[in-house]
């Protein structure tokens, strides 16, 4: 599913008016009427407030009214402003409709704000339609009084294609905006609906088909992760365990034995075949004890980490074995031995995934980005927001800022497969794509977990190839975790709770089926997940 901007927005609803022909108030009617089945469908209530604005989201607004009254509730309609004539034209024709209909609409100017106050506090439901998508924060003038009392006296608010006063193509907070309990929003989801902290106050988000044509959006290569577009790999009868691949992970020091640990047990548990990992031999005891259905092979190593002579054992290794794919720096360390690691995997002719201290020994070579730019077979980038500052030198908080335009960027540099980790997971990829996902969670935010995402990826890039993989093994990843805080709090997961719940998100991820609706759920495993197992 596509992801849209504000402008995005705007350019395919212009032309969907002015080239295909269908005029901007069928647009409207589509978008109020099924706005109004969402609310009648999901909430129980006798009585409505819609506070409007001037514009085209205010027509909106009136449409929800207009339903909502022949649906026999009590509504009553507030629009923020002195006079009809400031109204745009949809909005003043649909204002129209409603009184013809019975409707009573009180216009508020700044010095009648508070007779708003005890329809308000006495509705069951109120309705923000004042800003859409088109506007820019901060909440100016009289406007920003009545956001507050919104706020203040609302019992549950929806609004309508976003939360008054939010940035639609960020996740950053400008001045006062309603909270809102659900988010009707139309045609396409926006970077708001999903990007933290502003998605928080959107509360459970609806995308309505409005009948936008998509042919004007063809352009847009950036995408909302969708449990129907996660391919999954299939495992035939008729098959043996090299049929699924042998993924070799390279990584572990002293004290951080757990980080190869956890990377080979996901493998295993996301469908690899056979999983090896290569370790520092003064370590290998405590691998071979964790390690039951992986095997493992000891290099030389000083001080509990990787020697010099293990670069050259490692290149050996690759060379006589029959590894399909690579994944590489979990708890490895940072010195010169694992940096002149980094530096001969780069040559190596398979799928390549870095992660972790991987990812930190790469920052150290002079000419990364043109050796990665070089690479013939798919290269996966793991970094959270601290390795990728040091792998660009962009200071975190403006790669926090800008997440995708940061991880697009590097793609483009260096033709990796970026997935960008945050509070919300972002993948590029070298062809120019942005993938967002929603699945994870705040128990997920401990030691460990990029582990086990660097095992699932290096199973599945071999498995469904690098951008398939890439995507299904951070959505897998993810909804393991969703399903484990089913069952345990967050404040107590730890990163091999993961591994346990991979088999219920493929069979979650197997049972799900995609039928076509004029409205749905952003998230539609949320339901799913909250009542897992039936």
């Amino acid at each position: 599913m596509k992801l849209l901007k504000a402008r995005e927005m705007a350019f395919a609803d212009e032309n969907t008016i002015k080239l295909t022909g269908i005029p901007s108030l069928v647009l409207m009617e589509n978008a109020g009427r099924t706005a109004s089945q969402i609310i009648l469908d999901r909430l129980d209530f006798r009585s409505a407030v819609v506070v409007a604005g001037t514009g085209n989201n205010g027509g909106d607004g009136l449409v929800i009214a207009r339903y909502l009254l022949l649906a026999g509730k009590d509504v009553k309609v507030f629009i923020l402003s002195d006079s009809t004539k400031k109204l745009s034209e949809d909005n003043k024709k649909n204002l129209e409709i409603y009184e013809t209909f019975g409707g009573s609409v009180s216009l508020i100017g700044e010095d009648k704000l508070r007779k708003m106050i005890n329809p308000l506090k006495e509705a069951d439901i109120t309705i923000d339609a004042i800003f859409g998508t088109g506007f820019t924060p901060p909440v100016r003038g009289y406007r920003e009084k009545a956001i507050h009392l919104i706020n203040r006296y609302s019992k549950k608010v929806v609004a309508v294609d976003i939360p008054s006063g939010l940035s639609t193509d960020t996740g950053k907070i400008e001045g006062i905006h309603t909270k809102a309990d659900i988010t009707i929003t139309f045609a396409y989801p926006k970077p708001a609906h999903i990007l933290y902290p502003v998605c928080e106050y959107c509360g459970d988000v609806y995308v309505v088909d409005i009948s936008i044509d998509r042919q004007y959006l063809k352009a847009i290569n950036r995408y909302l992760l969708e449990p129907s577009d996660i391919k999954l790999p299939v495992r035939k009868k008729n098959s043996h365990k090299y049929t699924y691949g042998h993924l070799l992970v390279i990584g572990g020091s002293k004290g951080k034995t757990g980080a190869v640990i956890m990377a080979s047990k996901s493998a295993t548990a996301s469908g690899s075949g056979l999983v090896t990992a290569v370790v520092p031999e003064e370590l290998d005891g405590i691998f071979e004890n964790a390690l039951i259905e992986e095997m493992t092979i000891p290099v030389h190593s000083k001080d509990g980490m990787f020697g010099r002579n293990s670069v050259k054992q490692i290149k050996q290794i690759i060379k006589n074995g029959k590894f399909t794919s690579i994944a590489v720096g979990m708890g490895m360390s940072v010195n010169q031995n694992t940096t002149e690691i980094i530096r001969e995997l780069l040559k190596v002719k398979m799928p390549l995934v870095i992660d972790a201290d991987g990812l930190n020994n790469l920052s150290r070579i002079d000419n990364f980005k043109n050796l990665l730019k070089k690479r013939k077979y798919p290269t996966v980038l793991t970094p959270h927001i601290g390795e990728m500052s040091r792998l660009t030198g962009i200071k975190t908080k403006d790669i926090s800022d800008n997440m995708e335009e940061v991880s697009k960027e590097f793609s483009a540099e260096t033709g990796v497969y970026t997935v960008l980790k945050g509070s919300r997971t972002v993948i590029s990829t070298p062809d120019g794509k942005v993938f967002y996902s929603i699945r994870g969670n705040e128990g997920m935010a401990t030691a460990g977990t990029g582990d086990i995402l660097a095992g699932i990826l290096g199973t599945m890039v071999y498995r469904l190839g690098a951008e398939e993989g890439v995507k299904t093994g951070v959505y897998l990843h993810g909804l393991s975790g969703d399903i484990a805080s089913r069952f345990i709090n967050v404040e107590s997961m730890k990163a091999t709770d993961l591994i346990r719940f991979i088999p219920d998100a493929f069979d979650l991820l197997r049972s799900y089926r995609k039928s076509y609706s004029f409205y749905y759920p952003l998230d539609p495993l949320k339901d799913l997940i909250n009542s897992y197992p039936e």
